[in-house]
C-alpha cells in the first residue's frame, strides 16, 4: 500500500463541515506546522468524540507535542482547521481562553507548587477556575470542599491531603497535577506521557485513573509505553512525520506493517 492509499483510507468521510463538527467534541482538518521548512504537521486531521480515551503514540519527532500546542493555543498552524464543541474556532482564540473553555493540559514533568500542601494545591487550582466568576477571597463552600475530597479520593491522594507537594513521589506528583485540571472541570484533557518514571505499581493506579475519567471527560493520551497504553486504550493514532499512519484498535495497529517499520521495531500482534 502506497502513501496516497494510507492517506485516502485514514481521510475524515466526506460530510458538510457544520454536520462533521457537530459529531465530534474535537475536530482537527488539514494542520500543517512549519519550522525553518520542516513540516512538524503534515496535513493533519483527528477527530474525537466525547468522553473518548484516545491515545497518541509515535517516534519523537512525530508530531504530538505540536498538535497538543496546536490544541491549545500555543502555535498556530500555516494551514489547516480545529474546532471544539462545533462552534469554537480554537486557531482564533488564545491560550486564557482555550483553558477556561475547558480544554486542560497536563506536561510531561509535572508542575506542582512544592512548598504548600496536595489539599492547598487543589484549593488554589479550585479557585483560579472560580475568579472568573468571584474572587480569590470568597469563602469555600461545602459543594467545593466535597468536590475537593472527591478528586483526592480519584487521585489516590486522600490520605496525603495534608502533606507538602515537594515530598511527594514522582508518580504521586503526576496524579497531584492532574487533579489539579480535574478540579478545573476540563471538558477535554491532554496529557503528555502521564506513566514515565513511575512504577509499575503507579503505572497500574494511572491506568485505572485514567479509565475511570473515560466517559465523564474526552481525553488525548500521549504516551510511549506501550503496555499502558494496551491496558487503557479503546482507540490508537498513529502519527509519523506529522501525519496520520494508521489508527484504530490496538490489536489493528501493532500489526499495521507501516507502524511496525516507522515506531514499533516489531510486530506486537
Amino acid at each position: 500500500m502506497d502513501r496516497n492509499q494510507i492517506e485516502s483510507r485514514l481521510a475524515l468521510p466526506w460530510e458538510p463541515k457544520a454536520v462533521r463538527r457537530r459529531k465530534y467534541i474535537l475536530l482537527l482538518e488539514g494542520l500543517t506546522v512549519s519550522f525553518d521548512g520542516f513540516k512538524a504537521l503534515n496535513n493533519l486531521d483527528l477527530a474525537l468524540m466525547e468522553g473518548e480515551l484516545r491515545c497518541v503514540i509515535g517516534p519523537n519527532g512525530a508530531g504530538k507535542t505540536t498538535m497538543m500546542d496546536v490544541i491549545t493555543g500555543h502555535t498556530r498552524p500555516d494551514t489547516g482547521e480545529a474546532w471544539y464543541m462545533d462552534s469554537i474556532n480554537l486557531l482564533e482564540k488564545d491560550e486564557v481562553f482555550i483553558n477556561l473553555a475547558g480544554i486542560g493540559r497536563k506536561f510531561q514533568k509535572p508542575s506542582v507548587f512544592e512548598s504548600i500542601t496536595v489539599y492547598e494545591n487543589l484549593l488554589l487550582a479550585l479557585k483560579a477556575r472560580k475568579s472568573v466568576f468571584s474572587t480569590l477571597t470568597a469563602k469555600l463552600s461545602m459543594p467545593d470542599r466535597d468536590f475537593i475530597e472527591e478528586t483526592l479520593a480519584l487521585i489516590h491522594l486522600q490520605s496525603l491531603k495534608s502533606k507538602q507537594a515537594g515530598a511527594l513521589s514522582h508518580g504521586q506528583k503526576q496524579w497531584l497535577e492532574i487533579g489539579l485540571l480535574l478540579v478545573q472541570q476540563p471538558k477535554i484533557l491532554l496529557l503528555d506521557e502521564p506513566v514515565a518514571g513511575l512504577t509499575a505499581g503507579e503505572i497500574d493506579r494511572t491506568a485505572e485513573l485514567l479509565l475511570s475519567l473515560e466517559g465523564r471527560h474526552s481525553l488525548i493520551v500521549v504516551e510511549h509505553d506501550m503496555t499502558f497504553v494496551r491496558s487503557v486504550a479503546r482507540k490508537v493514532t498513529v502519527l509519523h512525520q506529522g501525519a496520520v499512519l494508521a489508527e484504530g484498535d490496538m490489536e489493528t495497529v501493532s500489526c499495521h506493517p507501516e507502524v511496525i517499520e516507522a515506531y514499533l521495531g516489531g510486530a506486537e500482534c
